[in-house]
């Protein structure tokens, strides 16, 4: 079984993203924890939106440009 190493999720309330280990969310299930968003502890409303092997494919499915000294997500 291939196992991916990173999972994506996002938070539905308020649409932020946030990468974290699979065997940290293994490990959480095990002792039956739940994930909150961690920006906004109390937002209970998680979706995946990907796993990936490496942190890298994570960063190439955004495009960033820099704007007037700043960094900006494009895609």
């Amino acid at each position: 079984m291939n196992s991916k190493e990173y999972i994506v999720y996002k938070c539905l309330n308020c649409n932020k993203s946030f990468i974290l280990l699979a065997s940290e969310v293994k490990h959480d299930a095990e002792e039956d924890q739940y994930i909150t968003c961690p920006y906004h502890g109390k937002h209970r409303k998680i979706v995946v939106t990907g796993a990936y092997d490496s942190i890298k494919e994570c960063m190439q499915e955004r495009s960033y440009k820099r704007n007037k000294g700043k960094m900006k997500q494009i895609k």
